[in-house]
């Protein structure tokens, strides 16, 4: 079933990231691939996510690229939907960088190449230092285009935690 997972079509969204992917001003241990099972910390096909496309640096970081159209974000307020946290928890505590590529800001640059590869750089960029900074692999995403969305969706979760927090003493 993981084969036929394997060959599932990539989207045009996908197939458009991969494309830009592949002429980042990097340098790669692994060159990037799209379609790809994650792996364990031992290096070994795991099988148990797909992941959309995946690259090793010269530096040794592995990147889980994530290109995440509208069914991964949660609206009004633009947070990533639960199935997709998960997703990315899953991929870092593999020892992957996950990095998700919001499909909406993607449409905004409209196929500018030049764009298109300083925003990925800007966000595999973001990922690494939020990995350094944390001591550990984390998911980024840039916040979502509504002002404010972002600190109201933080709000939302803090009092959620906070009830948890009285209901627990």
């Amino acid at each position: 079933s993981h084969e036929v997972n394997r060959r599932q079509a990539a989207t045009d969204f996908q197939q458009s990231v991969y494309s830009v992917v592949q002429q980042l001003p990097m340098q790669w241990s692994e060159a990037p691939a799209m379609e790809q099972l994650s792996r364990g910390r031992d290096g070994q096909e795991d099988g148990a996510l797909l992941i959309d496309i995946t690259a090793r640096t010269a530096e040794g970081v592995w990147l889980a690229l994530e290109a995440d159209g509208p069914q991964h974000f949660r609206q009004p307020d633009g947070a990533l939907m639960g199935p997709t946290q998960y997703r990315n928890r899953a991929l870092a505590v593999r020892g992957c960088t996950v990095v998700s590529v919001p499909g909406s800001e993607w449409a905004k640059l409209r196929g500018n190449k030049t764009q298109q590869q300083q925003f990925l750089l800007q966000l595999i960029q973001q990922a690494m230092q939020q990995q350094q900074s944390d001591g550990r692999t984390s998911a980024v995403t840039p916040p979502p285009s509504a002002p404010g969305s972002a600190d109201q969706a933080q709000q939302h979760q803090n009092r959620h935690r906070m009830r948890r927090v009285r209901r627990a003493s």
